[in-house]
């Protein structure tokens, strides 16, 4: 039988995806679906999408653990195995771990700091509101 290319198969309906974001056009949901993306494997879209990011991700975390590990085992002396068998050791893994995946771009560090700023912008004008007055005190 002929062999499917589920690469540019994924092209082509993101390509019609970015289209349609464009250009949207009418449909009605008695139109008949010509294609759907559930014919795409779920290989084709991990292959695709998921290996290359975990595989960035993974990396990032061993190299972030690597250099913590050789800056406490300078910094106290406790070797690498010594670390992963206490409990700061499996704590500060999880951080790194964590971190590394909330952390994924310069966007995301952008990101965070809007909603810092987000979450307490109403507090500073709150704040603000009071300047020059006497608050009334909690009884």
């Amino acid at each position: 039988g002929t062999r499917i290319d589920w690469d540019e198969v994924i092209d082509a309906e993101m390509s019609r995806r970015r289209q349609l974001e464009n250009s949207p056009i009418d449909s009605m949901n008695e139109d008949k679906v010509l294609f759907s993306t559930d014919e795409i494997p779920w290989w084709a879209w991990v292959r695709r999408f998921h290996l290359p990011q975990a595989e960035k991700l993974n990396g990032r975390a061993a190299m972030v653990g690597y250099v913590m590990a050789l800056f406490v085992d300078q910094l106290t002396g406790v070797g690498l195995l010594d670390q992963q068998n206490s409990f700061l050791g499996k704590l500060l893994l999880h951080i790194t771990v964590f971190g590394v995946l909330l952390i994924q771009s310069n966007d995301d560090v952008k990101k965070y700091a809007g909603l810092l700023s987000e979450a307490t912008f109403y507090d500073e004008q709150w704040n603000a509101s009071w300047k020059g007055r006497e608050r009334p005190q909690d009884e």
